[in-house]
């Protein structure tokens, strides 16, 4: 993190060195040839990147229009802990019944005494 913090400083200590001079350090820009075909290949390329950023905001408007939000995502989970429960009750409730059933059938049907 120091060693950052220090690229940094150094950065600003080299820009405010300059005193209006050409920036003369590293390879192209401010100052280099090559910023006209740079600028060029820039203007050629804005078409394209118009044309993209068409495509992404429609995407974005699509998402937007049909995407779920927060709160619908917290109205499904709320109603399947919901359905949970009650899924639970019904099996648990259903459970007792069935047993209930059982023991009054054992209870009616005579035993088989052989005698």
């Amino acid at each position: 993190m120091s060693s950052q913090r220090d690229h940094r400083h150094l950065r600003l200590a080299d820009w405010n060195n300059l005193e209006g001079k050409a920036y003369t350090s590293g390879n192209e820009p401010p100052s280099g040839d090559d910023m006209e075909a740079r600028v060029r290949a820039l203007e050629t390329a804005i078409p394209d990147i118009r044309e993209r950023l068409a495509r992404m905001e429609t995407k974005i408007d699509s998402i937007e229009k049909h995407g779920a939000t927060k709160a619908d995502v917290e109205a499904v989970c709320t109603r399947v802990e919901s359905m949970g429960r009650t899924m639970i009750q019904w099996a648990v409730g259903t459970s007792l019944v069935i047993a209930g059933v059982v023991f009054a059938a054992a209870r009616l049907i005579p035993p088989n005494v052989t005698g």
